[in-house]
């Protein structure tokens, strides 16, 4: 199966640091929101759908925040949410800290934005990042506070500080990063931060020891005179430390050295690291590759706007790492299910006369004969009377219940000979004879449930939407893990519609739904699944555990011996 793009929000997104390292991973954010006008602008310039916004985030409701993303992305359903929010105010190199500094409160609007979207969307999950300090003594109320905030916004969550240098990135950069986890989705992903590299650092010498001298800041300098690359442009060098060969100490004046990782690229006003050799402060471009961003990548504003977006980016190589963690703990494992369950599916369907049409009409009259029972001999049979004296839904609505009581009655069930008729009166009354094609129209036809009218939507329309039922919920409770009893009517319940839905291959729910439907008949039965021959059971918590040789015999299911 191809690989899909995973739609995200990005919110305190910069210039798109962060972003751009999830899009390494297949991750497609459909908006981007930051205050600064210059951080838009370089977002926009280097992704040409310009999806950036500016917005105070401090000031935007979340509700805003939830229309935003319906009008950018309107046919898609949100996966994640990205970003930090600025983070100087817990930096433990922030010794002016202001004591009501409203930047510490901006990570619980993170939580209530968070609250907002996983209510409309259901998120998958969210990543957060900052800076170590927020872990610190000093201010681990504040981040106690910021956890129980993810948390009630209906995440598992996980946190661990990274340095960035593990990742191919020639700095030394440790941030915090906290990862949400849907805990109804998702209730038993353990998620785990990827490790890194530390045997084989990146040093300043290979980032940016090739490059010419840069230009020097001027009033009115033109684009053709910055040499290499458009922000290869540094400020002066006016103190004599540059040309005298004094020392060179204390935060403004630390040199970087060649053959080590460079200091944290977070610079602050006349604090940008001085070059290797020591006359000059190392470029924006510099700066960049320090950072770890691709050389095509540019910034826009000015000098001191520059200084700003490269210092708060998140380094996109740390950026894809976690990328790549978030997919292999979430869509790797669906896409093994979507392709192995798929891949049996080939092979070992079952064979209706309802599945080889996408009639709409016929859909219907085998869903509403399999309600509440299986798909034996008899009930092929009356389907296929009840499609030859009845091949409309007219001519149904004019059929004569004791007609139908006689090719019903072998079921068991004589109540559907009155069901049918009244339902195609109603199609033929209030939608002009067609099977609607959209949830809510169909759930408001007479004996039209959940399940059904998602069958329906699925089957005969191709529509990317789940079928669950009492067996496909028994699948998500044992594929998931999900703990506590089957719900008495799983096809309304919430969390279950949820789980199936992200389960649920673009274009493919047809065939999908059917594989699952066909498990559960054969394979993953009630009493006695038959794990070993599960297509599924390497990505199932309940087939992993009863095929364990270290498991004991439970639930009909033996260990391997």
């Amino acid at each position: 199966m191809s690989r899909q793009l995973i739609p995200v929000l990005s919110l305190f997104s910069g210039c798109g640091g962060m972003d751009l390292g999830f899009r390494r991973q297949g991750f497609i954010p459909v908006l981007a929101i930051d205050i600064s006008q210059a951080a838009i602008d370089s977002y926009n310039w280097n992704d040409k759908r310009r999806i950036a916004q500016i917005k105070d985030l401090s000031t935007t409701t979340a509700e805003d925040i939830v229309r935003l993303v319906q009008q950018a992305a309107p046919n898609e359903r949100l996966r994640g949410v990205i970003g930090g929010p600025p983070c100087q105010c817990f930096s433990v190199g922030n010794v002016h800290r202001k004591q009501n500094d409203p930047r510490t409160e901006l990570p619980l609007r993170y939580g209530e934005i968070l609250k907002a979207l996983n209510a409309e969307f259901k998120l998958d999950f969210f990543v957060f990042e900052n800076v170590a300090g927020l872990k610190s003594d000093k201010h681990k109320h504040h981040f106690s506070n910021f956890v129980t905030s993810f948390q009630e916004a209906g995440f598992n969550v996980f946190e661990q500080a990274l340095n960035a240098n593990a990742f191919g990135v020639p700095q030394n950069r440790r941030r915090v990063f906290i990862v949400g986890i849907n805990k109804e989705l998702y209730p038993n992903v353990q998620f785990k931060f990827p490790s890194g590299d530390l045997d084989h650092l990146m040093t300043v010498r290979d980032a940016i020891a090739s490059l010419p001298e840069p230009a020097f800041f001027k009033r009115g300098i033109k684009r053709k005179e910055i040499p290499c690359h458009s922000n290869h442009w540094t400020m002066n060098p006016k103190s004599p430390k540059f040309t005298n060969g004094s020392s060179k100490s204390g935060r403004s004046f630390r040199k970087l050295k060649w053959d080590q990782p460079s200091w944290a690229v977070a610079y602050g006003h006349r604090e940008i690291h001085v070059h290797p050799r020591g006359t000059r402060r190392v470029s924006i471009f510099e700066a960049m590759l320090l950072q770890g961003f691709p050389q095509s990548f540019e910034l826009r504003g000015n000098l001191s706007e520059q200084v700003e977006q490269v210092s708060n980016a998140v380094p996109p190589p740390l950026a894809s790492a976690m990328a790549g963690a978030i997919r292999g703990a979430i869509y790797e494992r669906i896409g093994r299910i979507q392709k192995n369950l798929l891949g049996w599916f080939k092979e070992n369907h079952r064979s209706f006369p309802w599945r080889k049409t996408k009639d709409p009409y016929r859909i219907l009259i085998a869903e509403k004969l399999l309600q509440q029972t299986g798909a034996t001999e008899q009930l092929v049979s009356a389907y296929q009377k009840i499609i030859r004296l009845y091949p409309t839904v007219e001519s149904l609505s004019n059929a004569r219940p004791k007609a139908l009581r006689q090719i019903i009655a072998p079921l068991g069930f004589s109540y559907r000979a009155d069901e049918l008729p009244k339902l195609a009166r109603t199609i033929v009354r209030i939608q002009q004879s067609r099977i609607p094609r959209r949830l809510d129209d169909l759930l408001d036809l007479p004996g039209v449930g959940d399940y059904t009218a998602r069958a329906i939507l699925s089957f005969a329309y191709d529509e990317d939407v789940p079928v669950v039922d009492t067996n496909i919920a028994r699948l998500l409770h044992r594929v998931f893990g999900v703990a506590g009893p089957m719900p008495s009517n799983p096809a309304r319940k919430r969390q279950l519609i949820d789980m199936a839905t992200a389960l649920v291959p673009k274009g493919k729910s047809r065939d999908f739904n059917l594989a699952a439907l066909d498990l559960c008949a054969s394979i993953c039965t009630a009493r006695q699944p038959n794990c070993a021959e599960c297509p599924i059971r390497e990505e199932c918590d309940y087939g992993r555990k009863a095929l364990s040789p270290l498991r004991p015999h439970r639930n009909g299911l033996h260990r391997r011996k």
